[in-house]
């Protein structure tokens, strides 16, 4: 039983790669940052993404003081007709990192709607490195759809057992390269040189 509802996880998650492969959401509002989460999120992603974008629009930024590199911000949300939240958020000009004091970037990885109205205000027109996550990027091949437990033995695929020698042969070799820098160098060099042989094929 727990085997099929792992399958179809691994379906439904190999549907969406493709999905994600072949189509574009449209960015909600004109901003370069949208763009570039557009660019390398998941659709899935993406989605969370831009209802931050949207809830923006709600967002009035000023500037409260600077000292250095740093400087603070109150950001104004209208939630309601007379209701207003008052979010304090900090930018650091040189690394291009922002810090809300609501934290959805460090509980959910999303940059909040505060954060970007000042990454707006700043004229920031690509996030630091830091707000790109690995793993929501589009172009990563999911690797646990390759993952097995002792239960799987005789439901696994050809593919399945070929991925799962590869990677305990790669761990094996891996792990006895890394003891020397000499030795991990000429892993590398055989590593590029059997990509480049496999490119060909």
């Amino acid at each position: 039983m727990r085997e099929r509802e792992r399958e179809r996880e691994r379906e439904r998650e190999r549907e969406f790669d493709a999905t994600d492969f072949h189509t574009v959401i449209p960015c909600a509002i004109i901003s370069a940052i949208e763009a570039q989460f557009q660019h390398v999120y998941t659709h899935e992603k993406f989605r969370k993404v831009q209802s931050q974008f949207r809830g923006k629009v709600n967002c009035i930024t000023r500037s409260m003081h600077s000292t250095l590199d740093f400087t603070t911000y109150k950001v104004v949300k209208q939630v309601s007709h007379s209701k207003f939240n008052k979010v304090f958020v900090t930018y650091d000009a040189v690394s291009r990192k922002v810090k809300c004091q609501y934290l959805l970037f460090e509980s959910r990885s999303i940059l909040c709607r505060h954060s970007l109205s000042v990454l707006s205000f700043e004229r920031v027109d690509k996030v630091a490195p830091k707000y790109i996550l690995e793993r929501w990027r589009n172009n990563i091949k999911r690797r646990h759809t390759h993952i097995k437990n002792s239960q799987d033995e005789p439901l696994l695929k050809p593919r399945s057992k070929r991925i799962d020698d590869l990677v305990f042969r790669s761990h094996n070799i891996c792990e006895f390269a890394s003891e020397f820098k000499e030795l991990t160098v000429i892993l590398h060099r055989a590593f590029d040189n059997v990509m480049a042989e496999m490119q060909e094929y």
